[in-house]
């Protein structure tokens, strides 16, 4: 749960500073919502994923969850000795195998300097690949449903930027191929026969109520403060606009901002009363230490 709020605050911030970039991945996601097939999905996103990386090759895994391996499923580029090597990985050292082991985007700037990917080298030569990164594949419900890899001919190491904006494509994706999946979570096919299975939600561990409490209360401090900074910076543009209307605007854009902050606050007490059985008597308007309220007027 920490780290898909994590993940939530680095997409706000890829938003804010590269709004255009975003809505181009977020574009590319709404392409695959109109794919009525798994089956033509899955090379779209592939070819997205190597166009954004930059990358020669790709491949799209998904987890099995009878024994965790991944299934190759689609790729791009490569030829058949690569994808009888790989049309199921349970080797936990191999790149796909250590992202999904550490659930997590992995990297590794040159295969060759890797002794972990001894085993793949041969292959790795033969396909022409250098380095690789792994991101996973997010379902709506937080769990990874599979991997996706893009290869580089070139050793070298994609920059943050552009490991951002696979992260943030990895969920979206996910999400897509999650629709395209049965509602049962065991079941073997898709829609359109593909044999993939979503993880049993079941088998997660779950936070206990005191560090839900405390994780809500972190989160809806952030994202108080976030506001605050918001409406600040809002309230400080208001006193340059000289515009009757625009002025009208931004003075709106502040009081709902306001309202905003008040609706976090009576909902932070009514899950703090509701957890531990007491009866809220706090001030739910109060805002942080030495600061003002974010109206402008």
């Amino acid at each position: 749960m920490a780290r898909r709020i994590d993940h939530l605050g680095a997409y706000l911030d890829l938003a804010l500073d590269e709004p255009a970039a975003v809505q181009k991945v977020q574009d590319a996601a709404a392409e695959l919502r109109e794919v009525p097939r798994l089956s033509g999905a899955l090379p779209m996103i592939t070819d997205t994923a190597v166009a954004l990386m930059g990358a020669d090759f790709g491949n799209i895994q998904v987890i099995d969850p009878r024994d965790g391996s991944l299934v190759l499923v689609t790729q791009s580029g490569f030829r058949d000795g690569f994808i009888d090597h790989f049309s199921v990985v349970r080797d936990a050292s191999s790149v796909c195998g250590q992202a999904a082991r550490q659930s997590a985007q992995t990297v590794v700037a040159d295969v060759r300097a890797d002794r972990a990917l001894e085993p793949h080298q041969k292959v790795f030569r033969a396909a022409g690949v250098r380095a690789v990164q792994s991101t996973p594949l997010i379902d709506p419900a937080g769990r990874i449903i599979g991997m996706i890899s893009t290869h580089a001919s070139q050793p070298g190491r994609p920059s943050v930027r552009d490991l951002k904006f696979m992260e943030l494509y990895g969920r979206l994706a996910g999400e897509v191929i999650a629709g395209h999946l049965d509602e049962s979570p065991t079941s073997s096919t898709s829609g359109d026969g593909l044999a993939i299975r979503l993880p049993d939600a079941t088998t997660l561990p779950r936070p206990d109520d005191a560090s839900i409490e405390l994780l809500m209360r972190q989160v809806l401090s952030d994202t108080i403060n976030r506001i605050f900074s918001a409406g600040l910076n809002l309230a400080g543009t208001l006193q340059l606009v000289t515009d009757d209307l625009a002025a009208r605007r931004v003075q709106a854009g502040l009081d709902e901002l306001d309202e905003a902050i008040r609706q976090i606050k009576r909902a932070a007490l009514e899950i703090s009363t509701r957890h531990s059985g007491r009866t809220g008597t706090e001030d739910t308007d109060r805002r942080p230490s030495g600061a003002p309220r974010v109206r402008g007027s």
